[in-house]
């Protein structure tokens, strides 16, 4: 939640009319931070996880070096739902350790937006 969020439900949910700079400095009090999610808790080990990528990017280059187009897409926004890294920061006691790679198949569910 934004302190303009936490501000207004202060306000909505328990009549007290506070402003964000206030919400900032209650929030300090009780000893939240903001803060990123961390990417540090591993899904599952996976052997050979670097050869991997070196052969994807191996792969990429060889079709490149080839004089073939690299395409990008512009396409619907798909957010994963569970514990994943997302941008951006929130005020907690500790830092929020999210998994280390975003796969479908360890979401809770897929969120899909467009962003026109």
């Amino acid at each position: 939640m934004t302190l303009a969020q936490i501000a207004e439900l202060l306000d909505t949910d328990h009549g007290m009319k506070v402003s964000k700079p206030v919400v900032r400095k209650l929030l300090r009090k009780q000893h939240y931070r903001r803060r990123k999610a961390q990417k540090r808790q591993t899904m599952k080990a996976v052997k050979h996880r670097n050869e991997q990528f070196e052969n994807i990017q191996r792969l990429k280059d060889e079709y490149e070096a080839a004089g073939n187009p690299m395409v990008s897409m512009d396409t619907k926004k798909k957010e994963l739902l569970g514990n994943f890294y997302r941008d951006g920061h929130l005020y907690t006691l500790e830092a929020r350790r999210a998994y280390d790679h975003d796969f479908k198949s360890f979401a809770e569910g897929v969120s899909t937006w467009s962003s026109t």
